[in-house]
């Protein structure tokens, strides 16, 4: 893992810190996060309106380009009744 200095006020290091507690994760998982969001960000497909979902749902929005919703709603009734 690479090691990367950053130059920060003092405030938003305060906030970061904060925030960080309240998600009882560290500084450097935030941040992590957050560059791993902008790079899910990038890697959406133009074609596509998935700006609205989550990280994870926007990576595996389209991994089943023939998938019909019908199909899913139907295989949704078998297994639940």
């Amino acid at each position: 893992m690479a090691k990367l200095t950053l130059h920060v006020p003092e405030e938003l290091v305060a906030i970061a810190k904060s925030e960080a507690a309240a998600r009882k994760v560290s500084v450097s998982k935030l941040v992590t996060d957050f560059f791993r969001n902008l790079n899910a960000k990038s890697i959406t497909r133009p074609d596509r309106n998935d700006a609205a979902l989550a990280p994870r749902t926007q990576r595996l929005a389209g991994c089943l380009e023939k998938a019909e919703v019908g199909d899913y709603i139907d295989y949704l009734e078998k297994k639940h009744s």
